[in-house]
Order: C-alpha cells, then sequence, then structure tokens
C-alpha cells in the first residue's frame, strides 16, 4: 500500500501555502491518489457553531451578512481554483471550508478522512514567540496523529 496515499493540505491562500501546494504535488510520486484541502475561517462577522463546512452547509451560507457572503464565495473559487490544479496532475480532490479554531478544525478534518499526511506551510515569527503564543502548525503538530510535513520559506 502506498505511503501517502490520502493528503490533507491545509492552506490559508498564502504564498507560502503555494510552496506547500509543490510539495503536495509532488507526493504523487510516493503514491498519493486524493487530495483532501482545508481552509478554515475564524473572522466571520457572526459566531458560527466550530466546525461548519461552509461549502456543505448552504442554509448556514444564506444567514451570513452580504459582506461574509462574497468573502466566502472568494474563498471558495479560490478553493476550486486549487482543486483544478491538483485535478490536472490526476489526483482525486475533496474540498472543506470550515469555520472554527483553525488547528482543531485542521486535525478534525485529518480524522474523519483518515489522511496519511498533512501538508501546510508555517509562518515562523521566531522560536520565541512560537514557544510562548503557540501557532498553527505547532497546534497540528501536538494533536495530528499522522505525519506533518511542515513547510517553511525557502531561504533566497
Amino acid at each position: 500500500m502506498p505511503l501517502f496515499k490520502k493528503t490533507l493540505y491545509s492552506t490559508d491562500f498564502s504564498p507560502l501555502a503555494e510552496v506547500a501546494l509543490d510539495y503536495v504535488k509532488k507526493l504523487k510520486e510516493a503514491g498519493e491518489e486524493e487530495v483532501v484541502v482545508v481552509h478554515v475561517v475564524d473572522d466571520l462577522s457572526v459566531e458560527l457553531p466550530d466546525g461548519t463546512d461552509l461549502i456543505k452547509e448552504k442554509d448556514v451560507f444564506k444567514i451570513l451578512p452580504e459582506v461574509d457572503q462574497e468573502y466566502v464565495v472568494n474563498l471558495i473559487e479560490k478553493l476550486n481554483s486549487i482543486k483544478e490544479i491538483l485535478e490536472d496532475e490526476n489526483l482525486k480532490v475533496k474540498l472543506y471550508l470550515k469555520y472554527g479554531n483553525i488547528p482543531k478544525q485542521i486535525v478534525s478534518v485529518a480524522d474523519e478522512e483518515s489522511v496519511n499526511i498533512i501538508v501546510m506551510g508555517a509562518h515562523g515569527k521566531g522560536l520565541l514567540s512560537e514557544i510562548l503564543l503557540g501557532s498553527v502548525s505547532t497546534d497540528v503538530i501536538r494533536h495530528a496523529k499522522c505525519p506533518v510535513l511542515i513547510v517553511k520559506k525557502r531561504e533566497e
């Protein structure tokens, strides 16, 4: 059985996340067949239940204020363009747009989908701040039940 059959790719749509996407594509050489793409929203103008999936739960979308609806539509378009990129690599793709605590939702989707590896970018703000404050990537590493590949900024 391939080592990395199913990958979770967490994106915040940053340039660093694009670098991480290159690693996701390379995992095809290690037997990757499916990629679960996750983006977590934690900054809407209304409070939603933790774990709400803004793609699947259409009724929730309808109650959002117009500014949030536009924001969510924009995020879905970005997720769909990542899906197209990965499907061009002949990979199966599943999309999640979750609301709530970012690391908790990433780990939750990873568990639900039984992924073999999580790939994500890390915007390291320095060792001391990560030790004192924690970070999304640190929390994902701490709670994930599978390996986590952290992609850091390439040195120029």
